[in-house]
């Protein structure tokens, strides 16, 4: 089973195997534990948010359209659940580079106090980043937190690449602004 595409295994699935979903988990248990403890920063929670991620796919898996590509379907219900997730437990309430270098600089002095302000400036993005509209909000975290690049960020999302650098460009503006009054900086128009 493990030679068949995702979709082929969700079809099995929906055919009452088991083990296939169980090949579906292998397979992006590594993506979702890593989306949620991006998101979330804390590693129970990221457990606890990518099995969560996993039960929805599951109990989603009739609506599936096996015309379509089946990563993008299961991201965006792993990236929701752990929002939703945040948003319940009230974690959620410039620019990327701003808050990536000021992270930097405290991370090079090592000391216990920065590593505490490194930790909040990761929150704040963090922060910031779920608040944006989902459509520039999914490539700023693949890109970003993820690490994926403009090519996979269009795979994973199905979307032209060109379409990824618009919506790159105009959540990392849309991110400035909300960044701004934090960073004491003016927001660029």
């Amino acid at each position: 089973m493990q030679h068949l595409t995702d979709e082929q295994l969700v079809a099995l699935c929906l055919e009452g195997k088991k083990e296939a979903f169980n090949l579906i988990v292998e397979r992006y248990q590594k993506q979702a534990f890593s989306l949620a403890y991006r998101l979330g920063g804390d590693y129970d929670e990221a457990r606890d948010m990518a099995q969560e991620a996993f039960i929805k796919v599951y109990s989603e898996l009739s609506r599936f359209d096996c015309q379509r590509r089946f990563f993008p379907w299961f991201y965006r219900i792993a990236q929701n659940t752990c929002i939703n997730f945040l948003n319940k437990k009230g974690k959620i309430s410039t620019s990327v580079d701003d808050i990536e270098a000021f992270s930097d600089t405290l991370a090079a002095e090592n000391t216990p106090e920065t590593a505490i302000l490194q930790d909040e400036a990761k929150d704040i993005l963090r922060k910031a980043l779920l608040e944006l509209p989902e459509q520039f909000r999914d490539p700023l975290i693949l890109k970003y937190l993820q690490g994926y690049s403009y090519r996979e960020i269009a795979q994973a999302l199905d979307l032209p690449e060109s379409t990824i650098e618009t919506r790159l460009y105009r959540g990392r503006q849309m991110l400035q602004k909300k960044l701004a009054p934090i960073l004491g900086k003016e927001a660029k128009r």
